[in-house]
Order: structure tokens, then sequence, then C-alpha cells
């Protein structure tokens, strides 16, 4: 249904091209996307069902019943922003998988990017394009894992920015 293998350019700037275009592209990355989600959505959602399930039958849940607020404002503010503290460290923790999976997806597939890039640096032994993706992927492992606390502060009113 899908292609296997390709890219496509999500602008139109070559009017000689078959492939380019967002409908074209996103039809063309829709295989890798899936294989990329399966990767990650069964832990995502295991977390998040185990922590909701947690989160209804605590003290401050029954209470904002009790007093009467709306059901949709217990489940937003009490459950679900108490139940995603432990899905963003997951998030967090899993950074440098998300990565590594990234670089071989491209592989498989096919796609230009910084995984088929590392692959023919390493191939052609070029040290200082490895050392740079290397870098790369780790600076973005140390950003991410810096909005991961800064997203603590606004999700949990105990955790405080000073």
């Amino acid at each position: 249904l899908t292609p296997i293998e390709g890219y496509c350019d999500f602008l139109t700037g070559n009017p000689a091209a078959t492939c380019d275009g967002p409908i074209q592209w996103g039809y063309h990355l829709l295989l890798p996307w899936i294989t990329f989600m399966f990767l990650f959505a069964a832990m995502y959602l295991r977390m998040v069902r185990v922590t909701v399930l947690d989160a209804v039958s605590e003290e401050y849940v029954r209470t904002a019943r009790a007093k009467g607020a709306p059901e949709r404002r217990v489940v937003v503010n009490h459950i679900l922003r108490n139940s995603l503290t432990p899905v963003v460290t997951m998030i967090g923790l899993d950074a440098s998988t998300a990565i590594f999976a990234a670089t071989i997806t491209e592989a498989v597939f096919g796609l230009p990017g910084l995984g088929l890039q590392a692959i023919r640096a390493y191939q052609s032994n070029d040290d200082p394009m490895i050392i740079g993706l290397v870098m790369l992927c780790v600076v973005s492992v140390v950003v991410l894992n810096l909005l991961v606390d800064l997203a603590y502060a606004f999700l949990d009113p105990r955790v405080r920015l000073a």
C-alpha cells in the first residue's frame, strides 16, 4: 500500500520531479512513521494506563469529586496532570533510544537523514563526521532532558524553579 523506500520533498521546488509535495511526502513517510511509532506506543500506553488507574484512587481526586468539581476538571487537572510526570520521565530516558531507532528506520527505508549520514560516515571511516553526529545526538539528549525537567515545574505544582 505504501512505498518501501525513497523520499519525496515536502515543497514543490522542481517542476520536473514526479515525487514532491506534501501529499507524496506524507505517503512516502507513512510506513516509517508507523514502524517508529510501534517501538514506543505500547510502552507509553501501558504507562499512562497504570498511572491514571493509580491517580483515580488517590485522596485528592475523591476530595475534588466530593466538592462537586466537574468531571472534566477532575480528569484534566487532577488525574492527567499528576499521571503525566512518570510519562515525561520516560520520554527523557527514551531520547537516546529514539535517536537510535530513527537512525535504524532511516537506514532500512532509505531515507536521507542523520542515520543514513552516520552509516555512510562509518563505512568511509569519516571520523570527524562521526564525532559531529555523536555530539549532535548527545546535545539533543541533554536538551530534551532539560525540557523534561522544565515540564516537571509545569505538571507538578510542588516542583518550582528557583
